[in-house]
């Protein structure tokens, strides 16, 4: 697929804030960490949103693309992994960035696998900021993913239900705490075909 000539390329960060997670990287041999804190980031083209349902007929703007775990901090984090898409039950689940509309004045913006073949999207637990309505913190968090800002809310680490694989191995997470963290959406300085290119989100065409 070509890149769009509009291309717009956002960063988006989910800092888990006072939320903390328990568990281990990598199998035996691997990372352990306790009530550590965490921070998943990622950068796509906005322009490529899509316009999605999920459950309970909510809105959800999504993004395919590479989601990079910090855990323990972004300055001298105890492990960075990259999030590895898979298969499960007969769905392929890529991972996502999202942005979801509770209604109410209520939304979301984190990260998440989903399968984009299902109708309404099947997400699987990811994480996320929640903000307004009963959730309090920054009203306004759900937009197309292409707004530039910084939100506030309920940080939310939902991947205690189930393992999946990274770049590191085996993310095993045994317990979270939910706390108040940060959802941020920032634009790339240049953020055309060159960026796109460089941030290795462009693939060339296959020749027939």
């Amino acid at each position: 697929m070509e890149p769009h000539a509009d291309a717009a390329l956002m960063t988006y960060t989910l800092d888990g804030g006072t939320a903390t997670i328990t568990g281990s990287v990598g199998g035996i041999g691997g990372v352990n960490f306790t009530n550590a804190s965490w921070t998943l980031t990622a950068t796509a083209d906005s322009s490529q949103a899509q316009l999605k349902t999920i459950s309970a007929g909510a809105a959800a703007y999504v993004i395919p693309t590479t989601v990079t775990l910090r855990i323990g901090g972004t300055s001298s984090p105890v492990a960075t992994v990259t999030m590895s898409d898979y298969s499960s039950g007969g769905s392929n689940f890529s991972w996502l960035v999202f942005s979801v509309d509770f209604g109410s004045g209520a939304g979301a913006g984190g990260f998440g696998p989903g399968d984009l073949s299902t109708n309404p999207l099947q997400i699987d637990p990811g994480a996320d900021v929640r903000a307004g309505g009963s959730f309090g913190g920054t009203p306004g968090i759900y937009n197309n993913l292409s707004v530039s800002g910084v939100w506030t809310g309920q940080s939310l680490f939902w991947i205690d239900s189930q393992d999946y694989q990274t770049s590191g191995g085996l993310l095993d997470v045994t317990n979270v705490v939910n706390g108040t963290g940060t959802w941020t959406i920032t634009s790339v300085p240049g953020g055309g075909g060159a960026v796109l290119l460089a941030a290795g989100l462009v693939r060339r065409r296959r020749r027939r």
